[in-house]
């Protein structure tokens, strides 16, 4: 059982993804330091000369100021002659730098370069408003009094220096690429992702697939399992409907098969003996016999022709479930046949003592039907009146407006549908003549109720 749950544990959908989120956060620690080394070995490779090439020429401007505070503090008590050999001296290793001092009494002294907007002689003013205006300004300027002491009143030196020399523009550090390497680990990550969901997006629409399209005998096809993970499984279980499926319908037509072989043979067999009780009836007629004899006869007679019929919707339901009733349908004048049909009929509605009202339309009705099976459905109709609806004494023919179309109407007055749960052979009637009309095209509307049976037959194309 362990095993079993550490396989499930290994092949789960939300393992995998959670192993991916772990990995990149066990990572983590790892890329950062390796995308500064990345960025410096591409800085390298770009740079070969070295990475001197990025550091100012000048140095930083911390440095440039303790250097400048520490030359002032070393000129302490110097005579304006070392002032000048000392910033002549700094102006050759700082020559992009602009160098001068001013004495103690605030006149100013070697400019290296000459500044015109310098005055000649300092007051406190000028002084403090120059400090305030170099103080983060460009250029880069140090202020340091002569002998490293404001109160020593030998004078300032000031060094100025552009800003694009300490920190030049042009030149990028060694971390110029951190963030592009970042940008790469994050976008692996993600492109993991999608390729995560798209695979499983991609299962799923397969077994949608599989599931909507329906094969040759109206299922669905198996599909592919994948993985063994919860879509896989879900892809196994399908696979395992569709095959009891198959099996189930393979097993339907199997006992459909073996259903119409036996009423086909059950008829069949029924049929001589059958044949061979009504001879022998018919030659018990012509002996004499009494009353009582008589009207057991006719009994016998009667439910003899009961199961002549019964057989004989047995067999046509037979082929009618099973696709082999013959059927030529072309368009007929269906006015014509239940005249043909109904004058057949009307000497046994007469002998019955019915009433027959017929009401049809001198005007032709084209109706798509086989003449013999639409005959079918009138005598089945006809012979359910006769023999179940007989008490009503009334029979109509007659048609009517139908949901938009006309529809030919079969009425009776009988006790209805409801009485007729134990006559044999009428519900089987009435489902043989619902198929033949299916099979031609037509609809069967019946409406029953203890006054009486109507059914409405219609082209079933304008009831869609």
């Amino acid at each position: 059982m362990k095993q079993g749950l550490i396989q499930r544990f290994r092949t789960s959908l939300l393992s995998r993804y959670v192993l991916i989120i772990v990995t990149a956060l066990l990572f983590i620690p790892f890329l950062i330091p390796a995308s500064f080394f990345a960025s410096w070995t591409v800085s390298r490779l770009l740079n070969p000369d070295g990475p001197e090439l990025y550091k100012p020429p000048y140095g930083s401007a911390h440095n440039l100021k303790q250097m400048w505070h520490q030359q002032a503090s070393t000129l302490g008590g110097a005579s304006p002659q070392e002032m000048d050999a000392k910033l002549t001296e700094l102006k050759d290793q700082y020559p992009d730098a602009s160098l001068f001092w001013v004495d103690g009494e605030g006149l100013t002294r070697l400019q290296l370069p000459k500044q015109p907007a310098l005055p000649d002689k300092w007051s406190v003013d000028q002084t403090i408003a120059f400090m305030k205006e170099a103080y983060d300004g460009d250029p880069y300027t140090v202020v340091a009094f002569i002998g490293g002491g404001e109160g020593a009143g030998q004078g300032f030196m000031v060094f100025e220096l552009p800003r694009s020399f300490l920190t030049p523009q042009e030149n990028l550090s060694d971390t110029r690429f951190y963030g592009l390497f970042m940008a790469l680990i994050f976008g692996i990550f993600v492109l993991l992702s999608y390729l995560f969901f798209r695979d499983i997006r991609k299962r799923l629409l397969r077994l949608e697939s599989a599931m909507t399209q329906v094969g040759e005998h109206g299922l669905p096809a198996p599909t592919y399992e994948g993985r063994p993970d919860e879509i896989g499984q879900l892809e196994k279980a399908f696979n395992h409907m569709v095959q009891q499926l198959e099996d189930g319908r393979r097993r339907e037509r199997e006992e459909e098969a073996l259903r119409n072989n036996l009423i086909a043979n059950l008829s069949h067999d029924l049929r001589t003996p059958l044949t061979v009780l009504g001879g022998h009836l018919y030659s018990i007629r012509k002996e004499p016999l009494s009353k009582g004899g008589q009207q057991s006869l006719s009994l016998m007679e009667a439910k003899l022709a009961d199961l002549d019929h019964l057989i004989d919707h047995l067999l046509s339901y037979n082929l009618l479930t099973s696709g082999r009733y013959a059927l030529s349908i072309q368009p007929q004048d269906v006015y014509r046949i239940v005249r043909e049909s109904a004058a057949a009929w009307y000497p046994v509605w007469e002998n019955a003592g019915l009433i027959v009202d017929i009401q049809l339309p001198d005007e032709p009705l084209k109706w798509p039907v086989d003449t013999q099976g639409f005959r079918r459905v009138l005598d089945n109709l006809f012979q359910n009146i006769v023999r179940h609806a007989s008490s009503g004494n009334y029979v109509g023919i007659h048609t009517l407006p139908w949901k938009g179309t006309t529809a030919l109407v079969i009425a009776d007055r009988g006790p209805g549908l409801a009485s007729l749960s134990d006559a044999k052979g009428a519900g089987l009637g009435l489902t043989i003549v619902e198929l033949l009309l299916r099979e031609m095209g037509l609809l069967l509307t019946t409406k029953s109720s203890a006054e009486g049976t109507r059914h409405y037959i219609c082209p079933a194309v304008f009831l869609t």
